[in-house]
């Protein structure tokens, strides 16, 4: 049997909602994420943030088949800003104390998780610009112990 996903080595849809849920509330708790975090649309965010981080770390597919992938992703974090990013090292850091506090105490799988979300934020943050174009049918990024890989 090989290596579990990270989704199953992080402890499935439970960890992924508890990781969710202590992150959304570092978030709101932050003077600059607040802000962005507080006007999201769907009372569902939470579970909806679970469900993507789930899929992305080899869970099944519940983002694409229920929220739109990857794309709607990007939209939802699109044109925020047009000058410097200054949400990008705040995200990681309340995502990585998130990490810490819901997820179990593996070095690898945090660095996994980590190395993960240098890459998502470094993503996002590229679509903030005002004039940012987010590309149609923007794949689903996946990612397994050694970075991201293709499907």
């Amino acid at each position: 049997m090989g290596r579990p996903t990270l989704y199953e080595a992080a402890g499935g849809a439970p960890a992924m909602l508890a990781l969710a849920t202590d992150f959304h509330a570092r978030c709101l708790a932050d003077p600059v994420l607040e802000h962005p975090f507080s006007k999201r649309g769907s009372p569902e965010h939470v579970q909806r943030l679970a469900d993507y981080w789930g899929e992305v770390l080899g869970g099944p597919p519940v983002y694409s088949e229920e929220y739109g992938g990857h794309e709607a992703v990007l939209r939802l974090h699109a044109n925020q800003v047009d000058d410097e990013d200054p949400f990008s090292a705040l995200f990681l850091d309340c995502f990585n104390a998130a990490v810490a506090a819901t997820l179990p105490a593996d070095p690898e799988l945090r660095a996994a998780l980590d190395a993960y979300m240098r890459a998502a934020t470094a993503e996002v943050a590229s679509y903030f610009p005002m004039d940012a174009k987010v590309p149609a049918g923007a794949p689903m990024p996946h990612w397994d112990w050694d970075g991201p890989v293709q499907r």
